[in-house]
């Protein structure tokens, strides 16, 4: 294998949260519920029995959205400063209304910046997705993989609409206004 490298592996859940114990992001009640999180949004799903986690093409055009956009979003830098400064006042080393007053300004310029810039993420998931319109000629015809197994999932038109894999049986909502 000379003169040829291989990209790092994917994280599992440990090291996921090794990664964030040593950044400061979460508390041992709020790391799980992160992991959860980013698994029920679809960002992730978890294989193997080293629970190791895998991008879904929905988290990578978000991870690089984010990354065009404002890369402080998608570092652990940003995050831990709120979790050390929540510490501080749990500490009483810091002001409540003053740490709240300052992430709340720092989020609103990141919120601004970033819906001003809203063009570039619409490009990478024009780029990264096809449209329903393009893709088929109807919702009934769409084809969409199951985050867990990665199986074509079946639409169900009736209300709620929803995408429903038979071979995992899991379950997606979609949007119910168009």
């Amino acid at each position: 294998y000379e003169g040829k490298t291989e990209a790092p592996g994917y994280l599992t859940e440990s090291e996921l949260i090794d990664k964030m114990e040593k950044h400061g992001i979460g508390t041992d009640a709020s790391i799980s519920v992160h992991i959860n999180n980013i698994c029920e949004r679809n960002f992730v799903r978890v294989e193997g029995a080293g629970r190791t986690l895998v991008p879904t093409h929905l988290g990578i055009a978000l991870v690089h959205g984010y990354h065009k956009i404002d890369p402080d979003l998608v570092l652990p830098t940003v995050r831990a400063a709120i979790e050390q400064q929540i510490d501080y006042i749990a500490k009483g080393k810091a002001d409540f209304d003053l740490v709240v007053k300052h992430a709340l300004s720092t989020f609103l310029k990141k919120f601004q910046y970033f819906v001003s810039h809203i063009e570039n993420m619409d490009q990478l998931f024009e780029a990264s997705f096809s449209t329903i319109a393009e893709t088929a000629s109807g919702a009934s015809n769409m084809k969409a993989k199951c985050g867990k197994c990665n199986r074509f999932m079946r639409y169900i038109p009736m209300k709620p609409c929803r995408l429903y894999c038979q071979t995992c049986e899991e379950t997606y909502n979609l949007p119910q206004t168009g």
